[in-house]
């Protein structure tokens, strides 16, 4: 049962007090509701020529047709209705047709009935679905397809598939049991048979009903894949399912609430196609003045309305020329706008849009476009409109020609202005055939919300006076709520900004090519090395000869090798050749790498700055920051929930803000104060004043649009030229126009042709009266050292040489008197004998 609304209207016209009064009858249960809501659509719309009034009708009774015939003709004839607004009935079809007036037709109408010039078609019908879904199934390569439904016309929207004799298609009509164990039989029976791909033709009611089933049962993900068709306004509700990762893809009328002539404030399906039908009303009643209500139905191929559905033209026989259906996933309905659209399985497209009033499948499926940008696309917006551009000095995007800035200047600022958003412009003019005037903005700002309002530019579009902003506006949920935006034209970050500081010269600049890492393994190279030519020369043949077996002969040789020295004495055994080998080696890079630099790092001052990134702001005292009021830097500091964002805004909220940009670039070369702005600005800032320096890379990335008002017609045809511009590579050569490369000198560059100043090269000269000074004060101490122990050494020596003479001469005595002694012996011996001898001589003279 359709519980969608619709009404039949009728209308008398009668003259009183010279203005036509149309009575209009609405058939629908909550009558009331639309006759509301129509009083709110001519408050938008009024007729200064004709009122409107309505009264609520029922649908024909009776059990038989005649009778419902009966009834219709009677309801006709008694309110004497002049047109009929409301959903298909062959009933009040044949009364109208009989008593030659329109019907307004807010449903499918029947297969079977013939067409006719007093049946007005507000939706799609039965061969403008089946084109549609035809062309879906090519594009998607469905083959095999399972088919849930419940509107008896679905069978003939399928009857007319191209390729139906190829294509495997399962159908289930759950009209007359739509239960859920019904559903999920079906569901099932269509698993068990590899079924992956659904469409499901049925009632907002119904749908539920078998989504859900399929969510219980797993099959609406991937690589399961559902098309939603809509039939007439009965919008399927697929917000519940967004949790579920559910493969969706609807196919319902077009809904566009930014077009001219439509008022909608909510995306209400229902209320568009009565909006259109009230706009197709007004338009015959306002195109029949003076003329009889029989009239009215010839005018129709007159009518042109920019509607809620889409664009409304009408052929003689009251079908529309062309019909819209836009195409959405589940991802996007939860905002009410179209972002994406599931086509083939592996691929994402934008917004799709497909249309009835091609030839060929490619020109009516466009799986990339949205409703608004394809007619923009085919259509002269701007209709040599001049435009009223807003803007505000903001180097290098605007600004003056002439370096003087002309404050009394009030005319034309196109001649007077220039820069790389004013370029851009230029171009997008050119594109799309428009002329434009720009102004400047009166209070110079972006424009930001305050208590009493809007500020700057967007205050200028929000008051219509003006069509665009050009300036680089960052694209902020907050604006977006009250003005348009194009698409990005470049992505900005926020950077910090500081003075140079003052270069320092170091005396041990010459230090500098080597890392003091580099310095101390270079240092333990040179022990390890010594170390190892001791160990080898103490076991080799050089302990023989006598060459490094001491520690003092190893550690000289290894440093005066290093410093290329002329060394007498080198190793002669293998191992010990073989270090120093390796050790010469390894000076000759060390010495080269060094040499090499030396120059470059002797001529380079240093600049010490105590911030690496805009975060180390808040944990120093060195310098002041900020930025500019009202700016939307300082809304994110002021919003931020980042703890160091935090920290930073309590202090520049008490001191750091500056009212104008300049204000904030002139503290920075002034003072020790780190300025937060836009990096594009910064770049150029930085560029063009070798004084000032960037801190980092940039943070708080966001995009630079170009504002406009709010549903404006001209947003997406400004977007589709910018995609161009960037596309045919205009936006890189005018960024490389506009942001030229540094002219500051590099300290580097200019390294080799730079003098070496005194205060430079002190640091060799301190190195070497240091080690003269070394020397000399060693020397004293080896003077004293020797001097101390000679005079002790000489006394030990006379010493041991009086002892020596001591002890010669007690050996000499004793020497002689062991000489005398022995001579005494001997003497006496000798007398001894002599004596016996003469003894025995005198006993044997005796015997004689």
């Amino acid at each position: 049962m359709w519980f969608i609304t619709y009404i039949t209207a009728f209308l008398i016209v009668h003259v009183s007090c010279g203005k036509d009064i149309y009575k209009v009858g609405i058939i629908h249960d909550q009558c009331s509701t639309w006759v509301e809501f129509d009083i709110s659509y001519h408050y938008k719309y009024p007729n200064d020529n004709s009122e409107i009034k309505y009264e609520c009708l029922e649908t024909p009774e009776g059990d038989m047709y005649f009778e419902k015939l009966t009834s219709a003709f009677n309801k006709i004839n008694h309110t004497g209705i002049s047109a009929l607004i409301g959903p298909f009935n062959e009933a009040f079809a044949h009364g109208c047709e009989s008593v030659r007036i329109p019907f307004l037709v807010t449903s499918m109408v029947p297969y079977h009935w013939t067409e006719s010039s007093f049946l007005i078609r507000i939706v799609p019908g039965i061969d403008v679905y089946g084109l549609a879904i035809n062309d879906m199934l090519n594009y998607l390569k469905w083959k095999k397809l399972g088919l849930v439904y419940d509107h008896p016309q679905v069978p003939h929207i399928f009857s007319g598939l191209v390729d139906k004799e190829t294509a495997d298609i399962k159908t289930y009509n759950v009209l007359n049991n739509s239960s859920s164990n019904n559903v999920k039989r079906i569901l099932k029976e269509l698993r068990d048979k590899y079924f992956g791909n659904f469409i499901l033709m049925c009632s907002s009611k119904n749908a539920a009903i078998v989504l859900t089933q399929a969510l219980y049962l797993n099959m609406l993900s991937r690589p399961n894949a559902w098309l939603v068709v809509n039939l007439d306004a009965d919008r399927v509700a697929l917000e519940q399912y967004e949790d579920s990762r559910a493969n969706l893809t609807s196919l319902l009328i077009v809904m566009e609430r930014n077009s001219q002539s439509c008022a909608l404030q909510s995306n209400n399906l229902t209320n568009a196609v009565f909006y259109d039908a009230m706009n197709v009303l007004n338009k015959l009643i306002d195109l029949n003045k003076n003329s009889s209500r029989v009239q009215m139905r010839k005018n129709l191929r007159k009518i042109k309305i920019d509607g809620c559905t889409g664009l409304l033209e009408y052929t003689k026989v009251g079908l529309r020329r062309e019909t819209f259906f836009q195409m959405n996933t589940l991802s996007t309905v939860q905002n009410g706008t179209i972002l994406k659209f599931i086509g083939k399985q592996s691929a994402l497209f934008q917004s799709g849009t497909w249309r009835s009033g091609k030839i060929s499948m490619k020109e009516r499926l466009l799986p990339s476009k949205s409703y608004q940008t394809m007619m923009k696309m085919s259509n002269d917006v701007y209709g040599g409109k001049t435009m009223i551009v807003t803007t505000k000095i903001e180097p290098p995007f605007v600004q003056w020609k002439n370096k003087t800035e002309d404050k009394n200047f009030t005319g034309n600022f196109n001649d007077q202005l220039e820069g790389f958003i004013v370029s851009i412009l230029d171009e997008i003019s050119k594109l799309l055939n428009f002329k434009y005037n720009i102004s400047l903005v009166p209070d110079g700002k972006f424009g930001s919300k305050k208590s009493y309002g809007w500020t700057g530019m967007v205050n200028e579009l929000i008051q219509k006076r003006a069509d665009i902003a050009l300036a680089p506006f960052q694209i902020t949920p907050g604006r977006s709520e009250v003005v348009d935006f194009s698409k990005p034209f470049m992505t900005k970050g926020t950077s910090v900004v500081v003075r140079k500081p003052e270069r320092s010269v170091s005396p041990f600049q010459f230090l500098l090519p080597l890392s003091k890492n580099v310095w101390i393994c270079i240092f333990f190279s040179f022990i390890l090395a010594a170390l190892t030519l001791l160990s080898t020369s103490r076991m080799n043949c050089d302990r023989q000869e006598k060459r490094m077996d001491n520690a003092l002969e190893s550690f000289w040789y290894i440093w005066g090798t290093l410093l290329r020295g002329n060394l007498q004495v080198s190793p002669r055994g293998i191992s010990s050749r073989i270090i120093s080998c390796v050790w010469w080696f390894f000076s000759l890079i060390v010495i080269s790498i060094y040499t090499a630099n030396l120059a470059a790092f002797l001529t380079i001052s240093n600049a010490h700055i105590p911030i690496e990134s805009a975060s180390d702001l808040a944990d120093q005292n060195i310098y002041k920051y900020g930025t500019v009021e009202g700016s939307q830097i300082e809304d994110f500091f002021k919003l931020t929930t980042i703890p160091y964002y935090e920290k930073m805004w309590a202090e520049m909220s008490m001191s750091g803000i500056v009212r104008r940009v300049d204000d904030g670039f002139e503290r920075a070369m002034k003072h020790k104060y780190a300025f937060l702005w836009d990096s594009p600005t910064v770049r150029h800032r930085t560029a063009q004043n070798c004084s000032l320096m960037e801190i980092g890379n940039p943070f708080d990335l966001k995009g630079y649009g170009i504002a406009l008002r709010k549903n404006s017609p001209f947003t997406e045809s400004i977007s589709l030229a910018l995609l161009k511009l960037d596309e045919r590579g205009v936006l890189y050569r005018l960024e490389g126009k506009w942001w030229r490369r540094p002219n500051c000198p590099d300290p580097r560059q200019s390294a080799k042709s730079r003098e070496i100043e005194i205060q430079v090269a002190s640091g060799m000269f301190i190195v070497l009266l240091a080690g003269i000074g070394l020397a000399g004060l060693i020397f004293v101490c080896e003077i004293l050292y020797f001097k101390y122990f000679a005079k002790r050494r000489k006394k030990s020596v006379e010493e041991r040489e009086e002892n020596n003479v001591a002890s010669t001469q007690n050996h000499v005595a004793s020497a002689a008197d062991v000489k005398e002694e022995e001579i005494r012996c001997k003497l006496a011996r000798t007398l001894s004998i002599g004596e016996n001898s003469i003894h025995s001589k005198w006993e044997s003279y005796d015997q004689l």
